[in-house]
């Protein structure tokens, strides 16, 4: 059986937070470790990792005094911390369904090159599901990621120690510490999408990567909003400094696919479709939902 480790990352979730681990210890999976490190909350958060800790013996309250300052380099701090043959993040507010470990282990669990794998999420919101899928786009290689301004959903990621190798040396600047792993998986090996939602994504005020409008009429709107960019300038920034820190020890056609997407914003519009049809970028299985975009959008 495959240890893994779950990685939260804590910031005033006095709120939900004793509904996520308690999520956690009934997993149908229950070889894990729960290393948490908190950020600095003022709220109860503490007190109540603190009872946790006394009641379970897998989990573990990192406390060694140093503050992240956001949710990303947290999680990536954890990093240091992990032994296990895999890593899955989890957030501070969602719930886990019973099988959800169970299911991603098995997904990578074959693997030995570099790998991650993910899952879908219900949308919930005050105690009701709100959407059957959080995600409408899936991602498998390095062509079908790089433009869609995100990772794939941080709470729904697990990978194994190879990936983890990949990074454990991250870039200077990291945006999300989902999109690190889900470019790094696409880039140095593997990335294998379970499409069941297998938990609660907690929808609320205070999200740290915001609320996912899950009515398909807003997200048509905004597709079709012309001061949305093609390229968020964060997440082009983070693939910049990926390559940049990367690059020389990326694949040769990892290597190509990154120059061409880094001089997309660079181009005139002929230019920059050119560019999606000779590399066959795309977002989900078609090219025509990114040419698109380009069509009626700037750039960056």
């Amino acid at each position: 059986m495959k240890r893994v480790d779950i990685l939260m990352a804590t910031y005033n979730g006095a709120k939900y937070i004793e509904e996520q681990i308690l999520s956690l210890i009934n997993q149908s999976y229950q070889d894990w470790t729960l290393l948490i490190h908190d950020d600095g909350s003022q709220d109860g958060t503490v007190d109540i990792l603190e009872m946790f800790v006394q009641k379970d013996n897998r989990i573990n309250f990192i406390q060694d005094g140093i503050r992240c300052g956001g949710a990303a380099n947290n999680f990536i701090h954890l990093f240091k911390y992990s032994t296990a043959d895999m890593i899955i993040f989890c957030d501070q507010d969602d719930i886990w369904l019973e099988l959800k470990l169970e299911k991603l282990v098995a997904l990578i669990a074959d693997e030995e090159m570099p790998c991650a794998g993910y899952c879908n999420a219900f949308a919930y919101r005050e105690g009701r599901v709100t959407a059957e899928k959080v995600n409408l786009f899936d991602r498998h290689d390095l062509r079908d990621s790089l433009f869609l301004n995100s990772g794939a959903q941080g709470s729904s990621l697990i990978f194994n120690r190879a990936l983890l190798n990949e990074i454990i040396d991250p870039p200077q600047y990291v945006f999300m510490h989902d999109h690190l792993v889900t470019i790094a998986a696409v880039t140095f090996g593997k990335l294998k999408c379970l499409d069941e939602s297998l938990m609660l994504y907690r929808q609320h005020d205070n999200n740290v990567t915001g609320n996912v409008s899950v009515k398909y009429t807003s997200r048509i709107r905004t597709f079709l909003d012309r001061n949305n960019p093609v390229l968020d300038r964060k997440h082009y920034q983070a693939n910049l400094s990926f390559f940049d820190h990367y690059s020389d020890k990326m694949p040769k056609e990892s290597h190509r696919l990154f120059k061409a997407y880094l001089e997309f914003p660079k181009l005139d519009l002929a230019g920059r479709i050119m560019t999606i049809i000779r590399n066959s970028f795309r977002i989900g299985s078609n090219s025509w939902v990114l040419l698109t975009k380009t069509i009626i959008r700037k750039p960056i």
